[in-house]
């Protein structure tokens, strides 16, 4: 018996065997059953999501002399059309057939009733292709059809039809065959071939269809013609000029692995065995999408097309990475996709890539960071008395802190001789008061627990009549402006009411000292140079 390809010999007969569009097939069964077929229906899609063959079935149906479940594929109508021998149903490729005189020729033979069957049916294929003049001549039949005929044209590019040749057909748009209908037509196919095909091949071929089914039955016969044995998916990678998911197994351990030669090498790979590299890079971005679903997502397996093994692969390398790590893999590899259009060596670009995305899985992510510094802040809290609330009086900054030299050079000892030695000790707060201070920090970090962090870096000073005064470390005195934010002065009032029963204010001072100033009667003086140099103080002129 003579080869016939897949494509041919599994072209669906009834609208009960069409993969894929189910939405459609309802319309027609409907229409035939209750006798309201459209006189013209625009079939519009993909290649390969069946087209015509639905167009070839729904001719089959409406002639069919089997009413209970047309088309019956048995009686004399059916078996003409599948037979190609029909002449009540015709064919025309619109490409080939693109001059107003073929329409002209076309539209003669119309008049004349069908000679077998009921109606007689039209099947125009790419009929975009048709030129203006052409559809200008079809659109008088479209516009008042005999009782006899109906037109069904089909086309992948539907936007090239003009309005009026639209607005007078029943448009169905053919959805692409999903990667999971068409695994499941192939399993069929090769269970009952006797072909031994494993998932991660037939998966393979599935995804390489890219939602054709016509395709899907091309590379299944390719791929039994380069190997009569078990086909491998690296058998198929090289057949079809696609990476498999063992090269992108290969990538995620070698990026985990920080293994910069090895990206080297895939990368060099890849160029060697003339993978498309854009081809590429959408099936990667599609496996980097794997992983952060299978990372953020619980029971993620229903939102990934992959055979089960694969899922928990990709499981398992998903915890390699943060979350923000494979989100800046995305992002390199999307933008390396627009790079790449323009560049004279894009595989230039795909190694560095590469070399990126090991910079950045190393790096540690900013809420990690975040936490650690809160947890460094709140343990020097704890560790430094001289701020905490009530055990040690916080020293107010005065002249007397200053540093002398032992040396001193006499301009310097006279400068200090009249500066106040006994330091000023401000008054420690009652007890009651920091007992309240405490309960307004607990009630602070339930809410905000940033803000609590760093009111608790400042030591309470003392609560007056107004204020609530908090002194902050050199160290710490970054936080003042921090805490000092419009919007969380408004947020802590009330709060602050309700702990002390009255209105107060914060008020944020740091330990910071001031520069000191030096009174002297000349710039010149070498003493002054020297001053100016020990203490980077600023001279102020007396009167």
């Amino acid at each position: 018996m003579q080869f016939q390809v897949s494509a041919r010999l599994w072209r669906p007969k009834t609208f009960e065997e069409v993969v894929g569009q189910k939405h459609l097939i309802r319309i027609l069964k409907n229409s035939v059953s209750g006798g309201k077929a459209a006189q013209a229906y625009l079939f519009s899609g993909i290649r390969g999501v069946g087209k015509t063959s639905v167009a070839r079935i729904l001719a089959k149906a409406i002639n069919c002399t089997d009413t209970e479940k047309p088309p019956c594929n048995v009686c004399t109508s059916c078996r003409e059309i599948i037979e190609n021998r029909s002449v009540d149903v015709m064919e025309i490729d619109g490409a080939s057939n693109t001059h107003v005189e073929d329409v002209h020729h076309l539209r003669e033979k119309a008049q004349y009733l069908p000679l077998s069957g009921k109606y007689k049916v039209y099947i125009i294929d790419e009929v975009h292709m048709l030129s203006n003049a052409a559809f200008n001549a079809l659109l008088k039949t479209l516009e008042e059809p005999p009782s006899h005929l109906v037109f069904i044209l089909a086309t992948t590019e539907a936007h090239k039809i003009p309005t009026t040749i639209l607005s007078r057909c029943q448009h169905l748009i053919f959805r692409r065959v999903t990667r999971v209908e068409i695994e499941a037509q192939l399993r069929k196919i090769v269970l009952q071939e006797n072909i031994e095909m494993s998932d991660g091949v037939i998966t393979f071929i599935a995804k390489a269809s890219e939602g054709s089914m016509r395709d899907a039955l091309s590379l299944l016969d390719q791929a039994m013609a380069y190997s009569s044995t078990r086909m491998t998916e690296d058998d198929l990678a090289i057949l079809f000029g696609r990476a498999a998911g063992t090269t992108f197994h290969s990538l995620i351990s070698a990026i985990a692995e920080k293994n910069a030669k090895g990206l080297l090498s895939l990368a060099q790979e890849i160029e060697n065995n003339g993978y498309d590299l854009r081809q590429f890079l959408t099936d990667w971005i599609e496996y980097l999408r794997h992983l952060i679903v299978m990372k953020n997502i619980k029971s993620a397996d229903s939102l990934i097309d992959l055979p089960d093994e694969e899922k928990k692969e990709i499981e398992k390398e998903s915890a390699l990475f943060s979350q923000e790590a494979l989100q800046s893999f995305f992002s390199i590899f999307v933008t390396l996709q627009e790079d790449i259009r323009n560049a004279p060596r894009p595989h230039l670009l795909l190694e560095v890539a590469f070399i990126k995305a090991i910079l950045i899985a190393d790096l540690t992510p900013i809420a990690q960071i975040i936490e650690k510094m809160e947890a460094m802040t709140t343990g020097m809290a704890v560790g430094a008395k001289a701020f905490s609330p009530i055990q040690k009086p916080n020293i107010a900054p005065v002249a007397a802190d200053i540093p002398v030299r032992p040396h001193a050079l006499p301009w310097e000892k006279n400068a200090l001789k009249d500066t106040p030695l006994q330091p000023t000790i401000n008054p420690v707060p009652k007890d009651s008061d920091a007992d309240l201070w405490k309960t307004l920090l607990q009630e602070v970090k339930g809410a905000r627990p940033n803000l609590a962090s760093y009111l608790g870096q400042g030591g309470l000073q003392q609560v007056s009549e107004k204020t609530i005064q908090l002194i902050f470390s050199e160290e710490s005195s970054f936080l003042i402006s921090l805490v000092d934010k419009e919007e969380n002065k408004k947020w802590l009032r009330p709060l602050i009411k309700r702990c002390f029963n009255r209105d107060l204010e914060l008020d944020l001072q740091s330990t910071i000292k001031e520069k000191t100033k030096i009174q002297v009667t000349s710039k010149d003086s070498p003493f002054v140079q020297e001053a100016l140099k020990i203490f980077s103080g600023a001279i102020v002129w007396s009167n």
